[in-house]
């Protein structure tokens, strides 16, 4: 019998959670303590302490030499405005979708919606919150950012294991399906990328307004030079 593309789906879910999740019997961590503690630390990077920290460094560069650090004022706002936008985002998909985590079901099909949420209170609790992955999007809205400013690889790849590896955590806790993951992801590359694109444009546009100022005031100093 042919797997239809929804069901398909959720065979992924299944099988990472298998072969992940640290409450399996089949999973490769499967009683390892120091994986724990290892998933355990790398999901906190997902937390918005990355984030938070890289801000606060880029911003005391900029108010220790504005006319030097000028550039990262641009960097700081795209990363502030990606990261709200990531919450707000995740936060009413939580709601709209009401997911059952995998801590609760092994199903993976377990969608009850907002309108299941609206009628029963208990909904509210964060047992049905699953999709999309609110530690996910955090980390990878910030990774894709960077990813746009930084040209080097070697920084670039280091960010995406991490972000692979926060992604891994919340499998491995049981906290998400793959499905919430992969879904945190992808949404988050679009958010930043409209996000990185906005700023550009209107930082060039005020850049081209100073350039205009500029040459209007330049202009009239030499013609009270020549008068």
């Amino acid at each position: 019998m042919q797997l239809k593309p929804i069901n398909y789906i959720f065979s992924i879910d299944k099988f990472f959670f298998k072969h992940l999740s640290y409450i399996s019997d089949s999973s490769i961590f499967r009683h390892s303590e120091s994986t724990e503690k290892f998933f355990r630390f790398i999901t906190k990077f997902g937390e918005g302490y990355f984030e938070l920290l890289l801000t606060i460094v880029l911003l005391s560069l900029f108010l220790s030499n504005k006319q030097k650090y000028n550039h990262l004022k641009k960097y700081i706002l795209a990363i502030i405005f990606t990261l709200l936008s990531t919450q707000i985002t995740v936060n009413i998909m939580k709601i709209l979708f009401a997911r059952a985590r995998p801590s609760i079901t092994i199903d993976p099909d377990k969608f009850y919606g907002i309108m299941t949420m609206i009628k029963d209170s208990s909904f509210w609790k964060g047992s049905y919150v699953s999709f999309p992955s609110g530690h996910t999007i955090t980390i990878w809205g910030t990774i894709w950012i960077l990813s746009f400013i930084i040209k080097s690889k070697a920084i670039k790849i280091p960010l995406f294991i991490l972000g692979i590896l926060v992604g891994m955590s919340r499998i491995y806790l049981v906290r998400h399906w793959t499905t919430d993951v992969v879904a945190s992801v992808i949404l988050s590359y679009f958010i930043a990328k409209i996000i990185y694109k906005k700023i550009n444009m209107q930082w060039y546009k005020i850049n081209h307004l100073k350039n205009i100022i500029f040459n209007i005031k330049y202009k009239k100093r030499k013609l009270e030079v020549i008068n």
